[in-house]
């Protein structure tokens, strides 16, 4: 051990610059001579005679000179010079390599033959006289690289204040002895081994806003910038600069060939990436701090929907299964040839265009005949429309009952106008309202809310259960003696009827009149303040109004967070089925900004109250392809994130359940969720649903209707247990309503209705 650390030394990894020696000159023999003798384990390499051959065999193309007269015209060609003073010795310092090679205009010669005559003499002398500027060093290695062994300029800026790290070496050509040394310095040492001859400058500290017009002016103005550097801010000023410059900007992104060329030496006016970020306020760039303030930009600039799907599951998986972007050395490869020919051919006017283009391997190259998915199967659920004339029969078949007055039009908008306001799982709305006769019937529209999740309607009865809740809380304020009949006949399409009675009625939940418009679903992040046991026990109350429902209550920290594991296992558990990934994406969410026109049906994604980050990750898992991939990976853990902050940060999570799983229970049930959330949002408490996992559960009682992998059913089992510890009514009766309680900041945004005129009906019969 003592003996390797006497041997350890430190390479000056800033040392970039090779020496030159022409020792036909007195001063550089002597200078060479001293160096040799400082340092006699320097490992010379003299390959002359043979670069002597090529150049002559380059002059005289016609013919091929046999050996003899090889050597003769070779000896004609040094003159009066020894092969050892002819050309120029080339010190590497950091190699501590001596090498014997033709002098700069021969050396080009030679080197440079094989490009003729895809790259002219004259071509090639007018590359050598640009100025290229690459910013990041990934791909700009490659880059870099391609266009010094084409030699496709004279000098070249390079710019990233990196290190090399071991996990680079899966893109970046080079070796495990140059961990540690600067990007820059690797990569200009390698273009001074291809050709010490070419003039390289190197900022070691990146761009930056105080380096950036040295950058690109000192020495005379860069004749093109690649920019492949990760800063944002740095991505727009550099920009700023080259349009202000008229200097061209070259970009690849190391993902399905995707090259940006924007010609702001023709088009000085044109926009920043294409106009892709307009929309956004580039002055603020470079104060953006977080991850979360930087996403729009990024987005704006990758353009989601066109990157690769293999990047898109990845950037799923970032921060989870792995810890930044994924680059492969093929793509990084691609992107050298793509952005050194781009290059080349502005420089020598052969190409005038800006745009985003894609040289996308997988496309170009692929089956023809691709194999049939089975990895993403789901059933699209559906159900016919509940038409007019069906409402009209099945009312019809209600016998006649007691009732001695009659609903008005305008009451029945009144209790329709408010039942419309109950929640439904992903504001499906799966009601519709008949008024004939003068009474009020209510219908399941399954057409609405036909989905995997909704098992055996349960979802739909616990809506309409809290729909009739509504009408019945409207119907006392009012001052109206209103009595309902469940499932009056054998189709259960028809959920109730409503009659109206002349009779005086006492009066129903006074305490939650005037409450209905206030109540909405808030997944804003609480302040775990305290539930006090009064409103615990007002909770418990409101629930109790119906003997058979039951609520319990846990403020127990520890419960909360077990149960914020267990729902947001079941949120990953939904996205990686495809059934109900296919069910969130197509029936449930809606994408939306400020802009668009109200949503109506379906949930708002702002509703969801994302941070930008999660979004985009929503969004980016929206792609069927995506899900595969995450599957075939065991990934996916990134949805669990959705909701488990928030989860955790609540004061109180409630369970409602009653004796059984049965339509009449679900309907019960709605009601009593109805009462106890418009009891919270009335005394300043929000309530977020966490409902799904009870509709998954009630799935693993019937195992042919089950519809996921064993290995996803068993996980499943193995939460349902977990909750039980939490809620052990489970172990006895049926899970109805399952939410959180805490104290937040408002929601931004609530969920809204259909018009009443598209779920209210009247009968002229």
């Amino acid at each position: 051990m003592k003996f390797l650390l006497d041997h350890l030394s430190k390479e000056d990894v800033h040392s970039f610059e090779p020496q030159f020696f022409r020792i036909y000159r007195e001063e550089d023999r002597l200078a060479l001579e001293s160096l040799l003798k400082d340092k006699p384990f320097i490992h010379v390499h003299d390959e002359l005679s043979t670069q002597l051959d090529d150049l002559i065999k380059l002059k005289r193309p016609k013919a091929k000179p046999a050996d003899d007269e090889l050597e003769a015209l070779k000896t004609a060609h040094i003159g009066a010079m020894s092969m050892l003073e002819y050309g120029v010795w080339v010190y590497y310092p950091w190699s501590e390599r001596l090498v014997h090679l033709l002098d700069e205009e021969e050396f080009v010669e030679v080197r440079t033959n094989r490009n003729i005559y895809k790259i002219t003499p004259e071509e090639r002398d007018k590359l050598g006289r640009q100025k290229i500027g690459v910013v990041g060093l990934s791909v700009g290695q490659s880059i870099s690289i391609t266009m010094a062994m084409e030699r496709s300029f004279g000098e070249i800026r390079l710019a990233d204040f990196d290190l090399l790290e071991l996990t680079n070496l899966n893109r970046i050509r080079t070796g495990v002895h140059n961990l540690a040394v600067p990007k820059v310095v690797i990569v200009a040492r390698e273009i001074k081994e291809i050709d010490p001859f070419l003039k390289v400058t190197c900022y070691t500290d990146g761009m930056t806003e105080e380096n950036m017009a040295d950058f690109f002016t000192k020495g005379g103005n860069l004749d093109i910038v690649v920019d492949e550097c990760d800063g944002l801010d740095i991505k727009i000023l550099l920009r700023y600069m080259a349009r202000d410059l008229k200097i061209p900007v070259v970009m690849d992104t190391s993902d399905r060939g995707t090259l940006d060329v924007e010609r702001f030496d023709l088009e000085p006016d044109r926009p920043l990436l294409h106009g892709m970020i307009d929309h956004l306020d580039h002055t603020q760039v470079k104060y953006l701090k977080t991850n979360e303030d930087k996403v729009p930009f990024l987005l704006a600039m990758i353009g989601i929907d066109t990157i690769s799907t293999r990047l898109k599951a990845s950037m799923v998986e970032v921060g989870q299964s792995i810890s930044t972007w994924p680059q492969l050395a093929s793509s990084v490869t691609l992107g050298g040839a793509l952005g050194a020919d781009v290059c080349r051919r502005i420089i020598l006017d052969q190409y005038h265009e800006s745009g985003r283009y894609f040289v996308d391997l997988e496309d170009l190259v692929g089956d023809k005949n691709k194999k049939a998915d089975t990895e993403y199967e789901y059933i699209n659920h559906t159900a016919p429309d509940l038409t007019f004339s069906e409402m009209e029969s099945l009312a019809a078949k209600c016998e006649a009952n007691s009732a001695n007055a009659q609903f008005d039009q305008t009451e029945v908008r009144e209790l329709v106008a408010a039942a419309a306001l109950a929640p439904s799982g992903g504001n499906t709305q799966p009601w519709k309202w008949l008024h004939k006769e003068g009474k009020l019937f209510l219908f399941h529209d399954e057409k609405q809310s036909a989905s995997w999740l909704d098992y055996k309607k349960s979802a739909s009865y616990v809506a309409l259960g809290a729909a009739i809740e509504n009408l019945k809380i409207k119907a006392s304020e009012l001052g109206l003696n209103v009595r309902e009949q469940l499932f009056p006949v054998d189709d259960k399409k028809l959920i109730a009827v409503f009659a109206k009675f002349t009779e005086p009625a006492n009066p129903y939940l006074p305490e939650l009149q005037g409450s209905l418009a206030m109540r909405l679903t808030n997944r804003k992040a609480g302040n775990q303040q305290p539930l006090t046991a009064d409103m615990i026990q007002r909770l418990t109350a409101v629930v109790g109004t119906d003997p058979l429902a039951d609520l319990q209550i846990t403020t127990d920290q520890a419960h909360i967070r077990l149960v914020a594991d267990v729902v947001s296992a079941c949120e990953r558990l939904r996205f990686m089925l495809p059934q109900g990934h296919y069910d969130f994406y197509n029936k449930e969410i809606r994408w939306t900004s400020e802009k668009d026109a109200p949503v109506t049906e379906g949930l708002d994604i702002r509703t969801l109250e994302l941070s930008e980050t999660d979004k985009t990750g929503l969004l980016v898992a929206s792609n069927p392809d995506v899900i595969k991939l995450l599957n075939r990976w065991g990934g996916g853990a990134a949805f669990e994130k959705l909701s488990k902050k928030s989860i955790a940060s609540s004061s109180a999570i409630g369970l409602i359940s009653l004796p059984a799983a049965d339509p009449e229970n679900f309907i019960k049930g709605g009601q009593a969720l109805e009462r106890s959330w418009l009891l919270a949002n009335a005394t300043g408490l929000a309530l977020q649903p966490l409902t799904a996992p009870l509709f998954m559960f009630a799935r693993l009682l019937d195992e042919q209707d089950m519809g996921m992998p064993l290995k996803m059913a068993a996980e499943l089992r193995q939460l349902q247990d977990s909750l039980q510890t939490v809620f052990s009514s489970l172990s006895t009766k049926q899970g109805i309503f399952m939410f959180r309680l805490s104290y937040a900041d408002e929601a931004t945004i609530r969920t809204l209705r259909k018009p009443i005129d598209e779920i209210l009906h009247f009968s002229n019969k």
